[in-house]
């Protein structure tokens, strides 16, 4: 399984409340028609709009290669202009996860 972490910064500290309603209403429920996207999750990380970032999400895929195909779906383009309008990726990381990570239940 693959994982990417992106930092997330708001183009203006007065989009918060539309960008996590956004990504509560449209974002996390989008991933159920991208197949290589196996969890999602944002994490709001400071509202100070002097903050380096607001938001980190964390992707898990079920490979980069399958994540490219479904980036060039209508759907995502849909996501990503949206996306563009509101925040902006400031830093990107990838990775592997080590055996099948902990999950309590």
């Amino acid at each position: 399984m693959k994982i990417m972490i992106h930092k997330i910064k708001l183009k203006d500290i007065k989009l918060l409340a539309q960008f996590k309603e956004w990504v509560l209403s449209t974002d996390y429920l989008a991933c159920h028609d991208l197949p290589s996207v196996l969890q999602f999750d944002v994490i709001e990380v400071s509202n100070d709009p002097n903050a380096d970032f607001n938001f980190i999400e964390v992707i898990r895929l079920s490979s980069v290669e399958e994540f490219e195909q479904d980036m060039t779906t209508a759907l995502f383009k849909s996501l990503e202009e949206r996306f563009n309008e509101m925040a902006e990726v400031i830093e990107e990381s990838q990775g592997k996860l080590i055996g099948k990570g902990y999950t309590s239940h």
